[in-house]
């Protein structure tokens, strides 16, 4: 779970309130904060200051050696919740796959297919939906992962495997016949080398969802590191790319980003990301779901006490040693099992999970369900060296797969859904190459509604409804690269008048000022836009596009020649910055809403499913542009001179309309509450009207210490001043238990 730092504010009333909040929706441990300053103390080899701020042993040497990396923006706070190893290693991984090697094959797609294979426009169009559906099947890999551990590890042979396989189809790619034949095998080629790397990028994600569930405050500065990376690399991309292409020699930058995106495996050879083994991961996530249970149990137990008591103080020993992931197994093995013995000795109307409320009908009441027979096994046993030793994990193949059974017995729906979308995709490929325009129109709209309907049924109502405005979100936005490339980059025979934009303007210079536009994207979401509510973020988003859109019309129009603004300088002004902004303010939200909805044990499965069904999206959108580039407005690039009078309505129509159905879905879709705000399973803002009400009743001062991380108040929310008027009013409560249910209702 990531907070962003505009939720600083909060923190002057409380500490950290949103890992504190965080802790109770979700079980992610979050610092114990006090009223009053508490000196440093030391959890392991990890150090935490005052503030509740863990600092990793790696970056308290850096910062001993080299004071100053703490003070530069954003790194400084990913290294000293982090350590320099993984931040170094997870950009580095960005960089070369996400960043360098994605952008040269996207760079090189429109002079390899329409200038190096002679397709024209629609053609092109057509097959620019069959290359991007490579984003979308990483939900099937990432169920896959985390059902299977490959010798030993959920994540890091994948990965690799990913690297060496991607970098072959790459190879492919920039190795076949210069001819129009070549066009539909290209696409193909494409998409499984995106495949590869989109493998990387959402275990990736996975891995350092984990870190953030765990280490929540350093996580904004963590997702930021992670796309100034990817803007890096796609800069030095354009750069490459832009004169290979004007000179005739696109298929070098190819090979290029086949090697690059073969060195990325490296990284995993070496486990640089730190990766544990998938026992050990495993043995953290019994502990972190009984702990999630304890604190939850213990919300809706308050006329008890002492059961109280007991939950919050194994809560509290179960969250300490959950930070602390750098003991050795034998460590760890020793204290949980003295855990475990405190676990099983709370009251049993704290492990009938049919009477706790807080945590009916959760994701954590079957995982901590199954779970408890191991725990009663590891308390029977007369082996107290570890506990590892009595998870039971079966495995095949002489121990080279280990299943991890429970990931499919607990998540079957998410991986019947992760499946139906990977069939899906797969049909819309073969659909999209092979199929008529009417065949594709019909495939699109049944593949839609399957897919969202199916989000209902496999996942909670909170995150379905999202999962489905990620996928609305890009539908809307109609891709049309195969009609806005070939009207810039045209020449004069086709176009005459027209743009006539190079290869260096176009993937170079362009794209170097749209990166500098991510890059103020993300500046403008860490530091405003991270207060707002998701609902004006996307307002905003959405006005930012019809304002590019218009650029594009007048550029169609050439209005721009009659009030004398060059090309260059209009297309540079509009669409190539806006539009990056646009990107990052529409996926910035959606990658912290992710990092906040994704249930333990199940990060790449769940993240996955998200992220995918968004890139869907993108997929269905360019097939539904091709649809109206095919039936109702055709364009002519094989004529002397070209026809682009239908641009104008396909702009109008995919980049000014359609968008605007977003602001109504977004209130419909997405939780009523700030981006920087802690939500709970029901997608509700946690504020601070509950820990008022206990005050209220008269619990112990001591008691609400020890219960902070479940109660800690949220001075900024929009209903904190509901609190003074709750907690005055004598006729506002009746007893403990009433306060409780009307405040998590």
């Amino acid at each position: 779970m990531a907070e962003f730092h505009g939720s600083a504010g909060r923190e002057k009333d409380g500490g950290d309130g949103a890992a504190e909040v965080g802790s109770l929706c979700s079980g992610v441990p979050g610092p114990m904060v006090s009223g009053e300053q508490k000196p440093p103390i030391t959890q392991g080899s990890h150090r935490t200051k005052a503030d509740g701020a863990i600092v990793h042993p790696q970056a308290k040497s850096l910062f001993a050696a080299c004071p100053w990396v703490r003070l530069v923006p954003v790194i400084g706070d990913a290294l000293e919740g982090y350590g320099p190893r993984l931040i170094a290693s997870v950009c580095l991984a960005y960089f070369l796959c996400k960043g360098v090697a994605d952008q040269m094959i996207g760079f090189s797609r429109q002079p390899m297919l329409m200038r190096r294979y002679g397709l024209d426009a629609t053609r092109y169009q057509r097959l620019a939906a069959v290359w991007g559906a490579g984003w979308s099947v990483k939900a099937f890999i990432a169920a896959l992962t985390d059902t299977f551990a490959f010798m030993g590890y959920t994540k890091r042979w994948y990965m690799l495997l990913s690297c060496v396989m991607g970098a072959g189809f790459s190879l492919g790619y920039a190795l076949l016949p210069a001819q129009p034949s070549s066009g539909a095998p290209a696409a193909v080629f494409i998409f499984l080398t995106t495949l590869g790397k989109s493998s990387v990028d959402i275990l990736s994600e996975g891995h350092y969802s984990r870190l953030m569930r765990r280490n929540p405050r350093p996580g904004p500065a963590l997702v930021s590191c992670v796309w100034l990376s990817i803007f890096t690399g796609a800069l030095i991309a354009s750069v490459m790319q832009g004169p290979l292409s004007e000179s005739g020699k696109v298929h070098v930058g190819v090979m290029i980003s086949a090697a690059l995106q073969f060195v990325a495996g490296i990284l995993f050879v070496f486990n640089w990301y730190g990766e544990k083994t998938n026992r050990a991961e495993r043995l953290q996530d019994l502990r972190d779901a009984k702990a999630a249970l304890a604190k939850a149990c213990a919300k809706t137990r308050l006329n008890s006490p002492s059961l109280d008591v007991k939950a919050a103080a194994l809560g509290e020993d179960l969250h300490l040693e959950g930070q602390n992931s750098s003991l050795p197994p034998q460590t760890l093995g020793k204290h949980t099992h003295q855990l475990q013995r405190s676990f099983l000795a709370l009251d049993d109307d704290m492990l009938d999970l049919s009477t706790c409320d807080g945590v009916k009908g959760t994701h954590e009441q079957q995982r901590v369900s199954a779970l408890r027979s191991d725990v009663v096994a590891a308390e029977e046993s007369d082996n107290d060296e570890t506990v590892g030793e009595d998870l039971r994990i079966p495995s095949c193949l002489f121990g080279v797969f280990e299943i991890n059974t429970e990931v499919v017995q607990y998540n079957w729906r998410a991986v019947l859904y992760s499946t139906v979308m990977t069939c899906s995709v797969v049909t819309l490929v073969c659909v999209t190459i092979l199929g008529t325009a009417w065949e594709l129109m019909y495939m699109s709209i049944a593949i839609s509604i399957v897919c969202c309907a199916f989000a209902f049924f496999a996942l909670p109502p909170v995150i379905a409804k999202a999962q489905v405005f990620f996928y609305l979100n890009s539908l809307l936005y109609l891709q049309l690269p195969g009609a806005l490339d070939s009207f810039y980059l045209a020449d004069a025979s086709c176009v005459p008048g027209g743009p006539h934009f190079s290869y260096v303007f176009y993937n170079t210079i362009s794209a170097v000022i749209s990166n500098i536009g991510g890059v103020v994207g993300i500046v403008l979401f860490t530091n405003i836009f991270s207060k707002m509510s998701y609902q004006v973020t996307m307002c905003i988003t959405v006005s930012l596009m019809a304002v590019a859109s218009i650029f594009d019309i007048i550029m169609v129009e050439r209005w721009n020649v009659y009030m004398g603004i060059p090309d260059h300088a209009m297309y540079l002004c509009g669409d190539a910055i806006i539009y990056n902004i646009c990107s990052m303010l529409s996926t910035m939200p959606c990658t912290i809403l992710m990092s906040r909805l994704c249930p333990r044990g199940s990060e790449s499965m769940v993240y996955a499913l998200m992220s995918g069904l968004s890139n869907f999206g993108q997929t269905v959108s360019t097939a539904v542009g091709s649809l109206l580039m095919e039936t109702r407005w055709p364009l002519d690039t094989n004529s002397v001179p070209c026809d682009f009078s239908n641009v104008r309505w396909l702009v109008v129509t995919g980049h000014l309309c359609c968008p605007l159905l977003i602001v109504p879905l977004s209130f419909l879709l997405l939780p009523r509450s700030r981006i920087c705000d802690d939500i709970d399973v029901n997608g509700h803002a946690i504020h601070a009207p509950l820990r008022a009400e206990l005050v209220r009743v008269g619990l112990s001062e001591q008691r609400i210490s020890t219960d902070k991380d479940c109660f800690n108040s949220n001075a900024n929310a929009p209903d904190a001043h509901l609190t003074d008027a709750r907690a005055s009013d004598p006729h506002q409560l009746t007893d403990v238990n009433g306060a409780v249910r009307r405040v998590v209702k």
